[in-house]
């Protein structure tokens, strides 16, 4: 189960891809408080439940 930090990441990660409408890796480090690591996490998540293309 993932902390409620965690949580508000993936959130705060799937509005900024919406809202962009682009996953550039990159740019949404330079843009958001993230690591690397927890970055590629959540976009693996995110494209694995089918709410990224």
């Amino acid at each position: 189960m993932r902390d409620r930090a965690y949580e508000k990441k993936k959130q705060t990660i799937l509005r900024f891809v919406k809202k962009h409408g682009k996953v550039n890796h990159s740019f949404i480090l330079n843009e958001v408080n993230i690591d690397y690591d927890t970055l590629m996490k959540i976009l693996s998540e995110l494209r694995m439940e089918g709410r990224l293309g």
